[in-house]
């Protein structure tokens, strides 16, 4: 009865997903997660300990702080959400994602600019506006 399956039945269309990305994703999920929480707790032992990071002004309470916030927004939250997509949209539409390379390009192009966001916030360049610290040229 090989012509009552559905396409989502058949094997070769199952093996056509691309959960390599899907999984890159989430690593880059629970990654960020942590170093927004490390930066946050850090943060928190400054508010409490002042001297705590020995005049060393990149890593200050108020560069943490930021650090912190957007990584819990852009590094956490939107890696997550851009797994959720690569997972689900394909299966909903019963069809491969259009470019894998663009995917990865996608992926990459994300993971460098949260590196440039941390290591310019680290440095003091901001915008100084409430979650939108970034310097446009990062954004």
């Amino acid at each position: 009865m090989e012509f009552m399956k559905t396409p989502m039945q058949t094997s070769d269309m199952q093996s056509d997903y691309d959960n390599k990305i899907v999984r890159m994703w989430v690593y880059s999920t629970v990654t960020w997660a942590l170093a927004a929480m490390l930066a946050g707790v850090l943060a928190a032992f400054q508010l409490v300990f002042p001297v705590m990071n020995g005049e060393l002004a990149y890593i200050s309470f108020g560069r943490l702080r930021p650090i912190h916030t957007n990584g819990a927004i852009f590094g956490f939250t939107a890696s997550i959400v851009f797994a959720t997509f690569y997972y689900a949209i394909p299966r909903l539409l019963r069809t491969p994602m259009w470019s894998r390379k663009l995917s990865l390009i996608h992926f990459w192009a994300y993971i460098a600019t949260i590196i440039l966001a941390v290591v310019t916030l680290s440095m003091g360049f901001t915008q100084s506006k409430e979650y939108a610290e970034l310097e446009w040229p990062i954004l």
